[in-house]
């Protein structure tokens, strides 16, 4: 049966109500959204003076500084370290060396492949150490899976201790889309766990469909910096600390990896791209050499923390976490004139949001939790500033629910939302009743091959057993149009500033939105809960439902 946009509405509907406790009452009247100020945020956070915002720059500091004082002028109280708003973290920089970098890849008769460095082939900068050389044989580890809940191993039977693993890009087809990036997310950490000192990924068609080796290439990204935050001891904090090198090939020169393997290349690719995924895994007769060269220094960069303390004695302790990153990805190469990356809906446009809801929830109803209001940094760094404080919490409580604002597509006046997450926890009720008091209509997920879900900061409260959802405007009323026009023409590139006929009286909507599944958060009786069984409650220990 194939299901129209409207009954996938409905389904969903339907599947929240069986699913859910009885929804909340709806929040009590809350003061209106400030369309102007919200503009007002957007147009300074998203201007040339701040350079793009990336962590660890003047720019983002001068960004902090403003949501900081923003945040005073509220009344939001401070959350941060000290009684202040910062919650400065350190970070170890590691930027790609210009020469010295190397991959050479043998077979078994000790000839050389015809890999070209940073033009088939590239050699990652590291954050473990400014230097490293490897040269250890290689075995095949299909795309790297562990998966006791789907019986798949794709380790099993291998010794990958001092060795390099060689490893498919991406995730397999036929795994349900988010519990799939999560395992593609783990795939280094598998490979780090079982012994293994570098690796060398490969792309694939499917991976070439979604961002391109060349494309890696030309835009310059490599040599940007790559952030790790330090822990106590001194180290930067890493789940795959046995990796010393990283490395990639593109798919035009992959076959001659698998001259007299096991398996040919061309079987390995169509087993890859089949639903399942199901790739054999073996030891390859190569011996790989990657020698690596990066620039180390610290740099700081601070999370902006405020909070609105709860007034019930019994339920204050508990802590609804309101996100969204304030970094973006500063400067970088352009075949333009502009290479000034200024990040308007990526995200000034979830601070400004979250700004004015911290502004609404100030003055609205009394709270009975408290609700902690995060501007987050290094998001564009892997989530760094979100997963530093939901580790190293700066508040004291416990926190229970977190609502993500990341780069809604504010051009256009939407009448539905996407929740990623809607149906792992009974969040999903309270934020239907918020929207549904709007006449905002809830849609499934329009992409869930994407597995968005694991790729924004509310996913470090996940990792911490922490019930989240992520809302987006959603693909009614244009906004498939919206969509497609910002992610073709804007994303991650200097247009996306201020021209872009923004919509701001859909940013109050937005906003206004947030504060009251805020609002219902903060005042419904019992803490939010994982739905029984969910595979992310299971695999981070969250609290379920009975």
């Amino acid at each position: 049966m194939k299901l129209t946009s409207l009954g996938l509405t409905a389904l969903m509907a339907a599947l929240i109500a069986a699913c859910a406790p009885e929804a909340p009452a709806a929040p009590a009247e809350l003061p209106a959204a400030d369309a102007a100020a919200i503009e007002a945020h957007m147009a300074y956070l998203a201007s040339d003076e701040l350079e793009g915002r990336e962590a660890g720059t003047p720019g983002y500091d001068i960004a902090a500084a403003y949501v900081a004082g923003e945040f005073e002028k509220i009344g939001i109280a401070p959350a941060g370290d000290g009684d202040t708003y910062f919650q400065e973290i350190t970070f170890q920089r590691s930027v790609r060396a210009a020469e010295g970098r190397k991959l050479e890849v043998k077979d078994a008769s000790g000839n050389l492949l015809p890999f070209m460095e940073g033009v088939d082939a590239v050699v990652y900068n590291s954050l473990r150490a400014p230097e490293a050389s490897v040269d250890a044989p290689a075995v095949f580890v299909g795309f790297g899976i562990d998966a006791p809940e789907l019986g798949r191993d794709d380790f099993a039977g291998l010794d990958l201790t001092g060795k390099v693993a060689v490893i498919l890009s991406g995730t397999p087809k036929g795994i349900q889309n988010e519990e799939r990036a999560f395992y593609g997310n783990r795939k280094f950490k598998n490979i780090s766990d079982r012994g293994a000192v570098a690796t060398l990924s490969i792309e694939t068609p499917t991976s070439k469909g979604v961002y391109p080796f060349q494309r890696l290439l030309a835009e310059g990204r490599l040599e940007g910096a790559s952030l790790a935050w330090l822990q106590a001891d001194g180290t930067a904090y890493t789940n795959s600390p046995n990796i010393q090198a990283t490395s990639a090939v593109s798919l035009e020169v992959a076959p001659a990896l698998f001259a007299g393997a096991p398996e040919t290349w061309e079987a390995i690719i169509t087993a890859a791209e089949a639903e399942g995924g199901a790739v054999p895994s073996f030891d390859l007769p190569l011996t790989i050499s990657i020698t690596q060269r990066s620039t180390h220094d610290t740099v700081k960069s601070a999370n902006v923390l405020g909070m609105l303390e709860g007034t019930d004695p019994e339920l204050k302790d508990e802590l609804i976490v309101i996100s969204a990153h304030l970094d973006h990805i500063g400067i970088s190469k352009s075949i333009e004139e502009d290479t000034i990356n200024n990040g308007a809906l990526d995200n000034a446009s979830g601070i400004a949001t979250l700004l004015d809801a911290a502004r609404m929830l100030k003055n609205g109803p009394p709270l009975r939790r408290t609700v902690v209001f995060a501007a987050v940094t290094a998001e564009e760094k892997g989530l760094l500033g979100a997963q530093y404080f939901a580790m190293n919490p700066s508040v004291l409580g416990t926190f229970v629910a977190n609502v993500n604002l990341d780069m809604p597509i504010l051009t256009y006046d939407f009448t539905d939302v996407i929740v990623y997450g809607a149906l792992r926890s009974n969040i999903a009720a309270t934020v239907e009743t918020a929207a549904a008091a709007m006449g905002v209509a809830i849609s499934p997920d329009p992409t869930p091959e994407q597995g968005i879900f694991t790729r924004s900061d509310h996913f470090r409260f996940v990792e911490a057993g922490i019930p989240a959802v992520y809302l987006k405007p959603g693909f009614q009323n244009g906004g498939d149009v919206a969509w497609a026009e910002h992610q073709a023409k804007n994303y991650h590139r200097p247009s996306d500033d201020m021209s872009n006929n923004l919509d701001f009286n859909a940013a109050a909507k937005f906003a206004e939105l947030n504060a009251r599944i805020a609002l219902a958060l903060a005042n419904q009786d019992a803490r939010p809960l994982w739905k029984k069984d969910d595979f992310f409650a299971r695999q981070f220990n969250g609290p379920m439902e009975p």
